[in-house]
Formats: C-alpha cells, structure tokens, sequence
C-alpha cells in the first residue's frame, strides 16, 4: 500500500518537525547574540516561527478537508444504505399485505 504524503499521520510528522526547528531556531541564536544584532534575531527569530506558524496551520487545514471529504463519503454511504433499508421494509409489507 503506497504512503499518501498528505495523509494526517504524515502531516502530524511533518508538523512535529516544524516545531522542533522552530525551537532549535529560536534558542540557539539567543544563546550566542551580543546586544548589538540581537533586533536582527529577534526578527530572525520571529519571521522563522510565523512561517512555521503558517505551515502548521496549512497542514492542518489539509488534514481538516480529508477529514470532511471522508465524513461526506461516509455519510453518503449510510444514506443509501437508509434509502434502501427503507425500499426493502415498504417492499416486504407490501408482500405481506397481498
């Protein structure tokens, strides 16, 4: 069975790995910054966690639509098998009544 890269197992992975860069990003700078450059990290630093930011929620919003486009397909199912459940109980008492 082949792997779908936007699957919501795969998404989660990815989304881990975009918070532990961020984490990696925002702590190893301020360790080493004098007072000088340290605006430019904190902008660094900021631009770095809003695009991580922004990929998670992206992710997110993927994993949120598979998740609607199967509950769609899955509601439609029981639908039809309702309907026809429905068809086969007026059928038999029709039957009976004859």
């Amino acid at each position: 069975m082949k792997r779908n890269p936007n699957s919501p197992n795969v998404l989660a992975k990815k989304l881990v790995c975009g918070c532990a860069a961020v984490l990696i990003t925002v702590s190893s700078p301020l360790a080493f910054a004098s007072q000088n450059s340290l605006k430019h990290v904190a902008k660094r630093v900021g631009h770095a966690t809003g695009e991580a930011v922004h990929d998670i929620a992206h992710g997110a919003k993927k994993v949120g639509k598979e998740i609607g486009h199967d509950a769609k397909k899955v509601g439609k199912a029981v639908g039809a098998a309702a309907k026809a459940g429905g068809r086969a109980f007026t059928q038999a008492v029709r039957d009976h009544r004859h």
